[in-house]
């Protein structure tokens, strides 16, 4: 083909893939102006020309055929540029000698091989299936075939990102419903209160063993029906329905505050979501800003992927914004401590964990040679007591230390350390503090 003699002793200045529609390319640089070959081996980017420009939607340079392209190709001289019988082209490089190589194929099952000077095969990338056979005869203009490319790939990228924002609404629901179910049994103090009353005026009444009791209920007339525990006597459970009554009331602040802040996340992920399915903009403008914006909203833009929205690996922590924005590390149960503490924990970040209490493992990134400030030190404390057994106490002791004073013994239970050195805190919980901290939770997998 003639059209490629026009490469020939220019220099390879780029290389370029999408991998979604399969168009491969070189910007070289000829001594009439830089020239862009362009060669579609995709499912519908199938041809071969000459681009007017590099296409908006690229492969990273991380992506094995980009990497490949740069590390044979660019930086060398085109040696020779020609189409073989079976309709591929060909691009050698090099000076007296070949160095490199590429063939590009775009037929029915197109495919990009890259060879070394011997003629070894460096790489193999095979692109999406294409639909006809295709055999350039010559060079067009590749206006069409780079928009092409541009606008395959545009719009699955805009599929993954609103499919990523539905699974983020999903996820939001979720919370908000599990929240509001949580306000619901406030309506339900007030009964445990009564009841927690009766038992202490009626309790030595109920016979001893009993699972049940029907109490009177002198306070708003009527009957109670209540159930005990049938090892303890009926009177001595009292205090259990006035703590459990307690309990509920201490965290409605924080509750109310969580569902405010789902509430309106869930509202933006929305809005957002209505305009990318409904946006006519040129993708290649809007896609960027979408991406960030979901980003702002606590999307994982790395699960934003043009062939679908396969989620990354589960984190096995919680993450919250602490003391001045610091991140702080809450393991989801027993396993995930383990994961968090061994696979995750750097040795200069800081452990903390409530002390005879089970519990989440609690980790600050910390950078190396840093001490962990006292009001972050406090912010994780709290979070560690939440996070435990101790939830309800007021005053809770909490163990911390470096991670590489932390060691997990062969076959013992998940979640089951051994610290070597460290040191206590006793920490009185502070409401306010609280309620902040959970309102900073962020959305994980």
């Amino acid at each position: 083909m003639r059209d490629l003699d026009l490469l020939v002793h220019g220099r390879v200045d780029g290389a370029w893939v999408c991998a979604e529609t399969g168009l491969v390319g070189l910007t070289v640089w000829c001594p009439g102006g830089a020239r862009r070959l362009g060669v579609g081996i995709g499912q519908k980017v199938v041809g071969a020309g000459w681009l007017p420009r590099e296409p908006v939607f690229r492969a990273p340079s991380r992506h094995p055929l980009v990497a490949a392209l740069k590390a044979h190709l660019v930086g060398h001289t085109v040696r020779d540029a020609a189409t073989d019988d079976d309709g591929a082209l060909w691009v050698t490089v090099g000076n007296d000698a070949p160095c490199a190589r590429v063939r590009l194929f775009p037929a029915l099952l197109g495919e990009a091989r890259v060879l070394d000077g011997a003629g070894s095969v460096v790489l193999v990338w095979t692109g999406p299936r294409g639909r006809l056979p295709f055999r350039p005869e010559a060079l067009s203009d590749g206006a069409a075939l780079v928009d092409a490319s541009d606008g395959l790939a545009g719009e699955l990228q805009r599929a993954a990102l609103l499919a990523a924002l539905r699974a983020q609404a999903r996820r939001l629901s979720r919370r908000a419903e599990a929240v509001r179910e949580d306000l619901a049994r406030l309506e339900d103090t007030g009964r445990l209160q009564r009841i927690g009353r009766m038992l202490l005026t009626q309790g030595a009444q109920v016979p001893r063993g009993a699972s049940k009791a029907t109490l009177e209920d002198w306070e708003e007339g009527g009957a109670l029906e209540v159930t005990l525990d049938p090892s303890r006597p009926a009177k001595a459970q009292a205090e259990r329905y006035f703590h459990e009554a307690r309990r509920v009331q201490r965290g409605e602040g924080a509750m109310r505050e969580r569902l405010r802040v789902t509430e309106d996340a869930l509202a933006a992920v929305r809005a957002l979501e209505a305009r990318v399915e409904g946006s006519d903009a040129a993708l290649s403008e809007a896609l960027s800003g979408w991406t960030e914006e979901a980003r702002g909203l606590g999307l994982d833009a790395r699960r934003v992927r043009a062939r679908g929205t396969k989620d990354e690996p589960r984190l096995p922590y919680i993450e919250y914004a602490a003391w001045r924005g610091a991140r702080v590390l809450v393991g989801r149960g027993a396993s995930d401590n383990d994961r968090l503490t061994t696979k995750v924990a750097r040795p200069q970040d800081l452990w903390l964990h409530v002390r005879g209490v089970p519990g989440a493992h609690v980790v600050v990134p910390l950078d190396k040679d840093v001490s962990c400030p006292s009001e972050l030190l406090v912010d994780a404390a709290t979070l560690a007591a939440y996070h435990s057994d101790a939830r309800d106490e007021d005053t809770v002791e909490v163990q911390y230390a470096p991670r590489r004073y932390v060691r997990k013994p062969r076959k013992s239970a998940p979640g089951q350390v051994v610290l070597d050195r460290e040191k206590v805190l006793t920490l009185r919980v502070e409401k306010t503090r609280l309620e902040r901290l959970l309102a900073s939770r962020k959305e994980t997998q």
